[in-house]
Formats: C-alpha cells, structure tokens, sequence
C-alpha cells in the first residue's frame, strides 16, 4: 500500500492520519495516560488556564469547568461513559475542544524536536571525514545490499508507508503484547467512522484546521489486509531501544540479525506474506550496517526544550 494524498499517518498501526490527533488521543489511552478528556480538561483548567488560554485566544476555557456538577472530575466516551453521556452537547463540545487543543500544543511542542547536525547530514553536505570508513561502508550496504533504503528513505528514513515485514509477537520478550493485533486494518473503522472516535478528530473533520484537504484519500474505500505496520523512522535510531512495534528487539543487532534472517518463517506471524527476504550478511557487514545506523543521531537538543514545566 501507498500513501494516499499526501496524508501524514501516525503511530505503528496507523491510528491518526496527523500529529495533533495522535497527540490527544494519549491522555485516554490505557496503556499510556490511563486518563479521560473530562480529567484532562479540569488538569488544564485548574493548572494551567493563563496559558491555555494565552495560546488559544478564540477558545479561551470556559468558567463552566469550575462546576464538578456540570463537568464531573473524568469521564470520556471509553470510560465512566455516564459521566460523560450526562454532558449537554454543547459541554462535551466545550471539553472536546479542550482535548483537541491539548493535541495541537503537544503537535506545536514535537515540531520543534528536530534532529539536526548528524555526523551522516554532514557528510552528504560534503564532509567526507563526518562519518568513518566502516559507516561508509555500512551506507554502501544500506542502499545495496541490505535493501533497507526500499522503506526506510526520505529525510526521516522512513516511507511513511504500511508493510508486513513477517515479525512473530514473543510474549517471552514482551509479555503485554497481543500476536492477534492486526495492524492497519483494525484501525480503519475508527479512522473513517464519524460516529466513533476518529471521525471528529482526522483531518476531514469539524476540529481540523483545514477540513477541506482530503489528504486521507480514499483509504476509507480500501480493503486493508492485516498485518500492516508503518516504517520506524531511524533518525536517533542508536538511542531508541527497544525496537519493533512491541520492543521485543533490545538492540539494534537483535534487529539486523531479524532483517538478515529474513524474517520469522511463514505461519509465525500475523498478515499477508512478508515483503523482506535473506540478506547473507556477514558478521563484518552487519558491524558496519550498526555503525551507519549510528551515524543517524544528530546534536543534543537545546536545554529550553528539555525543561520541566509542570505547575502542580
């Protein structure tokens, strides 16, 4: 599969087809924030109100928020629903649109999380000595040998594409996993469905911006096959273990020996058949593979961005 008009989809499996929606759907996910959008509204209302409503002016929060009658403490279409289905439609208006700006500064907030300045970017600016023999090497068998430049391309290193890559779940190596997860196909319905929960929330709808770019294209009238998973950009690869979807690969040897075996054998895994093959690396090779990879991790990012800025 292709991605279709330009959209811009996000997490492993899909989910989101943009930042700011990926970015507030964490607070209710249960096993990230373990929150709900009425929880997250009151946080913001009783911590952070000057400056939500410095940085959204026209959707400055409503005083409403201060009544637990009128907007109980938590409740969300997911969980303590009573709660929520109390709401009036304008009140879970007003705690939607809380949750959709929450997004959108978190959105605002990862733009500025650019890897810059990576011993690799300075080479193909024209510093030949930037990266060593032995990445050098590691490039050659990148975009030869190894074949990982078929997905992982563009300036992220990385397709933004969907593929099976034939991955076995090994609840041994990551026991919360779930080898039924079919990837980009369970999310379709919620991505496509306005009367569920990413219909409001994709780029398509009421929330969006600019509602009018179709940069979903027609994957609502696709058929999507299971086992369907987005290409990982590698961009601070070296220090962003674990690996896989699930993390069941500790290292990045754990993850060039996967893609030079070609994969789990047929039958092990979810999806259709698998789009890698055997690379007969030697042992040398996948060293210098490791070392390009490495080369992959620009400069530390400015401190004002790593500060904490939590008002309790």
């Amino acid at each position: 599969m292709h991605p279709q008009s330009g959209a811009h989809w996000r997490e492993n499996d899909g989910y989101s087809d943009s930042e700011w929606f990926d970015a507030q759907s964490e607070p209710e996910g249960g096993p990230v924030q373990n929150g709900s959008r009425l929880q997250l509204a009151h946080v913001i209302f009783d911590h952070y109100r000057s400056e939500y409503n410095d940085a959204f002016p026209e959707w400055t929060l409503d005083p409403g928020l201060a009544d637990n009658k009128r907007f109980p403490a938590t409740g969300s279409p997911y969980t303590d629903t009573a709660n929520w289905n109390s709401l009036s439609p304008g009140d879970k208006e007003i705690v939607n649109r809380v949750l959709v700006n929450y997004g959108k500064a978190i959105e605002a907030y990862l733009r500025k999380l650019v890897s810059r300045n990576a011993p690799f970017d300075r080479f193909a600016a024209g510093d030949r000595d930037a990266i060593s023999r032995e990445a050098k090497q590691g490039l050659k068998l990148f975009v030869g040998k190894a074949g990982c430049i078929h997905c992982h391309n563009t300036p992220l290193f990385s397709d933004d594409d969907f593929h099976v890559i034939g991955l076995r779940i090994d609840t041994r190596l990551s026991p919360h996993s779930d080898p039924n997860e079919a990837g980009r196909a369970t999310n379709q319905a919620l991505i496509c469905n306005s009367a569920i929960a990413g219909g409001d929330f994709n780029v398509n709808g009421h929330f969006s911006d600019d509602p009018t770019t179709p940069r979903n294209g027609d994957f609502c009238r696709s058929t999507v096959p299971p086992g369907l998973w987005r290409t990982k950009g590698l961009r601070q690869i070296a220090e962003t273990a674990p690996y896989f979807r699930n993390g069941q690969a500790a290292t990045l040897e754990d993850v060039i020996d996967f893609y030079n075996r070609g994969g789990d054998p047929v039958g092990t895994f979810l999806g259709s058949p698998k789009e890698i093959r055997p690379l007969h690396l030697t042992r040398e090779e996948k060293e210098e593979l490791k070392k390009f990879l490495k080369t992959l991790t620009g400069d530390q990012l400015p401190a004002r961005f790593l500060r904490d800025l939590h008002n309790p």
